[in-house]
């Protein structure tokens, strides 16, 4: 039986489209999560505790790259939706050899800066002398591995692109599945202990990379990846970074800024840091619905500007944002009722129990401006606009580095970082909401059709 899979959000209902589209995206986060701890319990309970630090050491620095990956593969995504919205097969195929040929020189660049500053980034970061080693080869593994991560990421935004989000998902699911398997054998059968469980990683991630190019060239999709497509087109490369290379830095600069806030966490201690890590836990995971939706709404974006379905678009935008609204605040009331609930699950001490439930009922108010953030930033994302998207997460991420030091470490109440949290947050909506409203999204059209009209110019 053939996998139907493919979907034309250029046409048929709006909502039920970008529902079907996101479902596959919301498991794929789920299965994000759920294979994370899976992975932490494999190698703490048989490698040990020193292992699951090395790897957990490692971590920040992987986690950059990552983050990395998936601002850049969103360039990927836009470019193409919008190549497949004007149904310009000679330009979508030059943009999926771009797209290639961009991952195979950005893994090799990835690989020798990672090879050669790996060593000081875990010094830089302190890690402890009795895990470095452990920590150092981990990295070296997964630095050497990183074709297959970059080529799924970016296949995955490709084949989202172009309309297909249930392929990528069937993927992550099974080499999920491949690297908790690989896991066991590694360590269990071969005892290889860390690096096993590197190299584990590393395949699992090489297998997802060779899969979405099978499928990109099997798919039906009109399109091919080979040595003769592999070409960089001037024109194309350059619409590929100019959106994904902001998202990229923007995923990046979270990440720092995250580290900055750290400081003020652990100034309250243990028990507040494990608090503080309970509440991030599970507002990530409760959250998953929203930025699900709101990512399949930048798909639908591209791929409707490039057909100039304006009022398309417009609607999709109103449906995304009144419809995630309305789910976070369902969200806030379940994140309110069960805030004596969720902590228990990762936790037995009842102090840090009553922290966290405090921090959930504080947090759970963005929900009702959350959701506005993520569709507005990928509205402008999918029109082909990062660089505003960019400036405005940034503001509301590096707020929080001073936010936090008044609201909690001078006021010496730790309840003032989740309040320092909430108002960052906010302050990242607002921001974004203005410059959409005040003729922000109008400078995003106007931008396209001058980009589209020079280009078909050059084309004739």
């Amino acid at each position: 039986m053939k996998l139907k899979s493919r979907i034309d959000l250029t046409d048929g209902p709006i909502f039920k489209s970008l529902l079907i589209f996101a479902v596959p995206i919301l498991l794929g986060s789920i299965v994000t999560q759920l294979y994370n701890v899976a992975d932490s319990v494999i190698v703490g309970r048989f490698v040990g505790s020193d292992a699951l630090a090395a790897v957990s050491a490692a971590s920040p620095v992987m986690s950059f790259i990552n983050m990395f990956l998936i601002g850049l593969s969103a360039g990927s995504n836009v470019v193409i939706a919008q190549r497949v919205g004007a149904k310009n097969k000679e330009a979508l195929q030059k943009a999926i050899g771009t797209v290639a040929c961009l991952t195979l020189i950005c893994s090799v660049f990835i690989t020798i800066l990672g090879l050669t500053f790996g060593k000081k980034l875990l010094t830089l970061l302190k890690t402890p002398e009795e895990i470095f080693s452990d920590a150092r080869w981990y990295l070296v593994v997964v630095y050497i591995g990183t074709v297959g991560n970059m080529a799924y990421q970016m296949g995955n935004g490709a084949l989202r692109g172009m309309g297909d989000s249930t392929w990528p998902f069937l993927f992550l699911l099974f080499c999920s599945i491949l690297n908790i398997i690989l896991d066991l054998l590694f360590v269990l059968a071969f005892g290889l202990g860390v690096p096993g469980v590197a190299i584990a990683t590393t395949v699992s991630q090489l297998v997802s990379g060779v899969g979405v190019i099978w499928r990109i060239n099997h798919g039906g999709y009109g399109v091919k990846i080979s040595l003769k497509t592999l070409k960089i087109d001037a024109y194309e490369v350059k619409q590929v970074i100019a959106i994904g290379l902001p998202a990229a830095i923007q995923n990046v600069g979270n990440m720092i800024a995250n580290l900055c806030v750290q400081s003020s966490v652990n100034f309250f201690g243990p028990s507040f840091i494990a608090a503080n890590s309970i509440v991030t836990k599970v507002d990530d995971f409760i959250n998953i619905p929203v930025m699900a939706l709101s990512t399949a709404l930048c798909t639908f974006v591209g791929q409707n500007m490039g057909k100039f379905n304006m009022d398309r678009i417009k609607k999709g935008i109103n449906y995304s944002i009144f419809s995630l609204t309305a789910l976070g605040a369902v969200l806030c009331g379940v994140l309110i009722a069960f805030r004596h609930v969720f902590p228990y699950v990762f936790t037995k001490e009842a102090a840090v129990a009553e922290i966290a439930a405090g921090g959930l009922m504080i947090m759970s108010f963005q929900g009702f401006y959350y959701a506005a953030d993520r569709c507005l930033v990928n509205a402008m994302r999918g029109a082909g606009k990062s660089v505003v998207p960019m400036i405005t997460a940034q503001f509301g991420a590096f707020s929080r580095i001073p936010l936090t030091y008044f609201l909690g470490v001078k006021t010496g109440h730790h309840e003032g970082i989740f309040y320092a949290l909430l108002i960052a947050a906010f302050l990242r909506s607002a921001a974004i909401t203005v410059y959409y409203y005040c003729g922000g999204w109008k400078k995003a059209i106007k931008k396209f059709e001058e980009k589209h009209r020079t280009q078909m110019q050059i084309n004739q």
